[in-house]
């Protein structure tokens, strides 16, 4: 009796561990529509007369498709970058703009991305190891010998969310994850940890 009872809990959990996940990002996939098909509400109803599901979505990835086209042209790009800065100079947005800009271009996927490799360092104390995506080299000069540092961006609540810590190379370890399997242990809470890290043995930049 004790044996069917643990069988059937066992059972069951399993079940619970397929179904909730699909359950929550099914949940997220239809709160993201409702909020993305809802930034064009109620313009595109006026237009049309009627509201038309997922129409706006469509719209606004044709939106953008367009700012994509305009961007990579000349006269476009020209257009774009004096209006960006107009941004950079506006009170408050000059704040925050800027930092956006920087994180979304992180993650795009250009011959020159702004994550370099993935890292592990000693962060934020000794014994603890974070995981971390090389970004740049900075070299610190003033003294006879001038001294460079590598620039590890640390994210923490999420991949928006995070530190930027200077480290010399011998506090690295450099991994041979892709910049995308890191950005899933990121964003997987550790889970999609491999059991073997695979050390390289240079910081050199791509």
């Amino acid at each position: 009796m004790e044996r069917m009872k643990g069988a059937v809990k066992r059972t069951f959990f399993t079940g619970l561990v397929v179904v909730v996940p699909i359950l929550i990002t099914a949940f997220a996939l239809y709160w993201l529509f409702r909020v993305l098909d809802g930034f064009l509400n109620p313009i595109i109803p006026q237009i049309l007369g009627r509201e038309i599901p997922g129409l706006g979505i469509l719209t606004e990835i044709v939106i953008i498709f367009l700012v994509g086209v305009v961007a990579t042209n000349v006269l476009g790009s020209r257009i774009l970058n004096w209006f960006q800065s107009l941004l950079m100079r506006a009170p408050v947005v000059k704040n925050i703009y800027p930092t956006i800009k920087q994180l979304v271009e992180a993650f795009q996927p250009s011959s020159s991305p702004s994550f370099k490799k993935v890292v592990l360092v000693e962060y934020p104390k000794m014994g603890t190891y974070a995981i971390g995506f090389l970004t740049s080299e900075v070299s610190i000069k003033g003294s006879a010998q001038s001294q460079r540092l590598y620039s590890v961006y640390l994210p923490t609540n999420n991949l928006y969310i995070g530190n930027v810590a200077l480290f010399k190379e011998e506090d690295l370890i450099v991994t041979d994850f892709t910049v995308e399997e890191g950005l899933k242990i990121v964003l997987s809470g550790g889970t999609a940890f491999p059991p073997t890290i695979q050390k390289q043995n240079q910081t050199r930049m791509p």
